[in-house]
């Protein structure tokens, strides 16, 4: 039913079985979504599932990495630029982040 529907349906059932077995609550859990969000061509929602990530994990990286793949692909440079920063100030030793990072600034 939507990205809002998943969302809603992934908070109710990480509040009931986290810490259980039945369901992957890590931080890969919604990075896989987002990405078959944007292989999709769905960056909306897409970054409505990586906002949903940084609620969980606010020092993920990785999440930022894919919210500047999802803005890149909206066309906001600036912000792309932002996200990788905080993702290489978060993981100074992602030579990936790094290598995006550079490319999108036109190095």
């Amino acid at each position: 039913n939507g990205g809002a529907a998943g969302l809603a349906k992934f908070k109710e059932l990480r509040a009931q079985y986290y810490g259980g077995q039945q369901y992957d609550f890590t931080e890969n859990a919604l990075l896989g979504i987002a990405q078959r969000a944007m292989t999709a061509k769905d960056p909306d929602s897409a970054m409505a599932y990586l906002r949903t990530n940084l609620e969980y994990y606010p020092k993920s990286a990785r999440t930022y990495q894919a919210m500047a793949q999802a803005r890149n692909a909206k066309g906001d440079k600036p912000g792309a630029i932002k996200d990788l920063e905080k993702a290489v100030e978060l993981d100074p030793q992602s030579a990936q982040a790094r290598n995006q990072l550079q490319q999108l600034r036109g190095q």
